[in-house]
């Protein structure tokens, strides 16, 4: 591994929640330069252009999201290059239809307006640790709890926690790393192999689910002994083979990493951060564990994505409906929203049901109502099949 203190600090500029960080980053995530890099992307078959602006995650994370979330409602999308936008003009901006700007929360006010959303920019999904395991158990989805004992019974899985960097090396380079190649290919982001070993594993270690004595499936996780919490970091299964998802081998490190953190007295499990995407494939599988939704627990915390309508069309109005959000509510509170009309159906598929987040089905009438309208032309059953392909 190389020098340590470089790795150290680049991976505490991104995650640490040390106030001292914080403070740094306050300054500097004020963005005040008079052009913010900018992205569109399209969705030729339904007429929608969504414009990415703002903070360098808006581009690694929430422009391949909003892509891919949309192109389930709406048709394939189209990125374009990335280019300069002035900021004053990214509050009146009516080239797109939609813009999804990532910034600091102090900027929201001026750029925010009429058929605006205002999101976090990242949520954690936090498990509290019961010291009654089957307690904790009955909490996670009945179906999943019975998949998981199934599975279990079938292939005799162990774990085993290993601060050995051998046993690092062969997790990041022969489970994680082939796992993000098959599963995001050119878009795959994730720590560099020295970040992770210098952040991550040595403040914590590898966590593996192990077959007839192969690790088949493992995660990286970060030990806080302060707070009593384990984070997991980095996941994968043995050369990203889809065996591994099929048999239950993936599944099974969360349910495994619960009952290692109730055996040995950590008081939280955090399954990390996502999007603010209720309709995100991660966020819906994480939720089976009835985590509580918190604010990110370092620089995100004060970053936010201002999803604002510029006009209403019928396909602003499929990408809502199909997409709902948590939304922020006053500084740290969050709040579940459907989008619906009259045509177009709460997207019934798609469940939130976390402790302490009040659920809302708002109609698209009044989020879209003081902007420009483009009628509707829409074969009968449309919003039927709609809801269909959603789901």
């Amino acid at each position: 591994m190389t020098a340590s203190w470089p790795r150290r600090l680049a991976y505490a500029w991104q995650n640490s929640a040390h106030p001292g960080v914080l403070a740094a980053r306050r300054v500097t995530d004020r963005d005040s330069r008079p052009a913010w890099p900018a992205v569109r992307t399209e969705f030729p078959r339904a007429g929608l252009t969504v414009l990415h602006a703002g903070i360098d995650e808006v581009f690694t994370n929430t422009a391949p999201l909003i892509g891919r979330l949309g192109e389930a409602a709406l048709g394939p999308a189209v990125a374009g290059p990335r280019h300069l936008v002035p900021r004053a003009r990214l509050g009146r901006e009516t080239d797109a239809d939609l813009l999804a700007i990532g910034c600091h929360r102090s900027r929201v006010d001026r750029l925010a307006g009429a058929g605006s959303l205002v999101l976090p920019f990242r949520v954690h999904l936090v498990v509290a640790v019961d010291a009654d395991l089957e307690a904790m158990r009955r909490r996670i989805s009945k179906r999943e709890r019975w998949e998981f004992n199934r599975n279990r019974r079938r292939h005799g899985w162990t774990v085993r926690v290993s601060r050995d960097p051998a046993d690092y090396r062969h997790f990041y380079h022969r489970m994680h790393r082939p796992t993000m190649a098959n599963r995001h290919g050119e878009h795959t982001r994730t720590e560099r192999a020295d970040t992770a070993y210098h952040g991550i594993f040595r403040q914590g270690f590898v966590f593996l689910v192990e077959r007839a004595g192969t690790a088949v499936a493992g995660a990286l996780c970060r030990w806080d002994p302060a707070t009593g919490t384990l984070t997991t970091r980095l996941l994968g299964v043995l050369d990203g083979a889809p065996e591994h998802y099929a048999d239950g081998a993936f599944k099974a490190v969360y349910h495994l990493l619960l009952e290692w953190c109730c055996r040995h007295g950590a008081r939280r499990l955090d399954f990390y951060g996502t999007e603010a995407f209720l309709a995100k494939g991660i966020f819906q599988w994480k939720r089976k564990f009835h985590p509580h939704v918190v604010l990110a627990p370092n620089h995100h915390a004060e970053k936010r994505l201002l999803l604002r309508a510029t006009r209403d069309t019928p396909a602003v109005r499929d990408f809502l409906a199909a997409n709902p959000v948590l939304e922020m509510v006053g500084d740290t509170g969050l709040r579940a929203v459907w989008f619906h009309d009259d045509t177009r159906p709460v997207r019934s598929g798609i469940s939130c049901d976390l402790p302490g987040v009040p659920e809302e089905h708002r109609h698209l009438d009044a989020v879209l109502a003081a902007l420009p309208r483009t009628p509707e032309h829409r074969e009968p059953g449309a919003g039927q099949r709609r809801e269909h392909a959603c789901r």
